[in-house]
Parts: structure tokens; sequence; C-alpha cells
């Protein structure tokens, strides 16, 4: 056993990050120490600034290759991404971690962390059905795993879809190995569906989004949904967001350059939140 793998009987979570941490990704990583979970983060930036308790490792230990982070295309640009999807499977097969996205906020210390097989269906508007592999941990030897990996790693220069070597990938191999029913309820890791991201960020939904996230493991805040909307990532959500709190009680406000304000909010998630609405009221 080398000092990249965990003990058999220990689970280590383990994430990807390119370029500098911007706050929201600090949050996330500082909340996982805070909850008494192990977490490592890969770059290939040596003295990349990450928050107590998070151990910085070098991506070149699990893909030497540094080109490929700009060889994965999804829509005909380049994504980190779709990159990222061939370097958690790499990464699993190579350490036996437990795989999370850097906009994860670990909220209590897993009670799956000992478990071999770690993925979670994703509740959104469509059902479900899909598993997200934002939280994802496999045996290294699992043929699902080598699946997964060939077809990532086949995928360099290709252009992709959204999501085609993320939970596009992810659900059919599942359940071609007989695996899709070991995945965890939506609840446990994506308690609040990516439709309603928007709601992190508004104080009157604070009281709404603490009673859903009750008994979750983990938050997801789908970061892709938050840089569509146009939100920058160096500001704050507003004071009294559920969002706000969490970053207040891992340490990480002063990481950020100012604090936005409800109104601002709305105006940039207001076709987000104009959908989401929409959407419940034709299910009514």
């Amino acid at each position: 056993m080398t000092d990249q793998t965990p003990a058999a009987d220990a689970c280590e979570f383990a994430s990807f990050w390119h370029g500098p941490l911007n706050p929201f990704a600090y949050a996330c990583l500082a909340s996982f120490p805070r909850a008494g979970a192990k977490v490592r983060l890969y770059s290939y930036e040596p003295k990349l600034d990450v928050p107590p308790g998070v151990r910085l490792e070098d991506a070149r230990l699990v893909c030497p290759d540094e080109s490929l982070v700009r060889r994965y295309i999804v829509n005909g640009k380049p994504s980190i991404a779709a990159f990222s999807d061939m370097f958690r499977y790499r990464m699993i097969q190579t350490t036996g971690c437990c795989w999370v996205d850097a906009d994860i906020i670990c909220l209590t210390n897993p009670s799956f962390a000992a478990e071999a097989y770690v993925f979670c269906r994703q509740a959104d508007a469509v059902s479900t059905l899909l598993v997200n592999n934002a939280v994802l941990r496999l045996p290294p030897s699992e043929p699902a795993l080598a699946e997964l990996l060939a077809t990532a790693e086949s995928a360099a220069d290709a252009d992709q879809k959204w999501g085609g070597l993320g939970p596009f990938l992810l659900t059919p191999v599942l359940t071609k190995h007989g695996l899709y029913d070991r995945a965890l309820d939506p609840h446990v890791c994506y308690p609040i569906e990516p439709e309603q991201f928007w709601k992190l960020f508004l104080p009157s939904c604070r009281d709404r989004i603490a009673e859903k996230v009750q008994g979750a493991s983990m938050l997801h805040l789908w970061s892709e949904a938050i840089r569509w909307s146009g939100y920058d990532f160096s500001v704050c959500p507003p004071e009294g967001s559920y969002l706000q709190e969490r970053f207040r009680a891992v340490g990480a406000l002063d990481r950020f350059s100012g604090v936005s304000d409800e109104d601002e909010v709305r105006r940039l998630m207001g076709r987000q939140i104009a959908e989401n609405e929409d959407k419940v009221g034709s299910s009514r």
C-alpha cells in the first residue's frame, strides 16, 4: 500500500482543482475537516492556497499529462468538468478514495464513509433515475470502473455533450454491471435539486433550505448552474441566506471580496427562478 492509498477500513475524500481556488470551492473544501472527514485536493498548482486540514496532492500522481486538461471538449470548448470526469475515474482506481466535486459541502461525517460502493441518485425536474458522479467511490478492481475510465480516456479531443462522461455515462454503466440498485437516495448527497440552486442564495428561502437538508450528509451547490446565471464567485451570498451561514460556519467569509444582496441575486437568477416556479405551478 502506498501513501496514495487509504487504509481499507478508512475513507478519504478527494477532489481536483485547476487554477486559483475561488471562495466557494475554498468554503466547500473547508467543510470536510470541520465535519471530521479527511479530504485531499489534487492540483497541478504546487502552491495552491487550501483550507487548514485539506491535504494538497500533485495531480501528476494521477494524471501525469497536464495537457489533457485542455483536450476535453464540450460543445466545441475545452471543459475542465469533462476532464475531471476522466480524472476522478483514474483517481478512484489509483487511490481508492471517494471522489467529491469541489462544490460539495460536507454537512456531517457521512455514515457511508466506509462503504466500497458510494454513488447517489439525483433528483431533478425530469426524474430521480439519473446517478450523479459528483460523489463517487467504487472498488479499484471493479469492472464498471475500468469501463468508465476506458470510455473517458478515449474521449480526449472528441467533442462531448454536457454530462456525457458523467451522469449520462455512469448511469448506464452501473445498470449494465448490476450495480444500479446500490445507489443511495437523492436526499443523502443532493437534497437540493439543480433547478432550485438559487434558493441557497435567498434569505427568504433560508428556513425551507435548512429543513430540506436535515438528515443529508452532503449538499451539492450545482456550481455550473451558478456560473450560467452570471453570479460572481468572489462575492459572498446575501446576509441571512443559508449559503452564507454555511460559509460563516467553516470560517470562509474573509475569502470573499464583498457581499451580494437578495435583489441582485433575483436579478441574476430571475430566469431560473421563473422557470422553476412555472414547473412547480404546472405540476399542481
